[in-house]
């Protein structure tokens, strides 16, 4: 699949200079990209990328950036509440 934010848009996201960075940022990107569509299952990722799904995806890929630990699930739950649909 296919990342929901460039590096680019990471790299400014966290003020990152140079590319010494870029091959982990690629990775936590795909990352961060995957668990947000797992939970933004009401989003049927076509057309542009909402900006809250943008932006749940570049404080994910910063907090694991600055403190390379797990984000709590309820963090990334309330950004892409909007877009996740319940199974009855």
């Amino acid at each position: 699949m296919s990342a929901l934010v460039s590096l680019g848009e990471t790299k400014d996201f966290l003020a990152l200079i140079g590319d010494d960075w870029d091959a982990m940022l690629i990775t936590l990107i795909e990352s961060a990209s995957d668990t947000v569509r797992e939970y933004a299952t009401a989003w049927n990722g076509t057309g542009d990328v909402p900006a809250r799904i943008k932006v749940a995806v570049l404080t994910l890929v910063a907090a694991q950036f600055e403190t390379r630990e797990k984000v709590p699930d309820a963090f990334i739950e309330r950004l892409v509440r909007p877009y996740r649909s319940l199974d009855l």
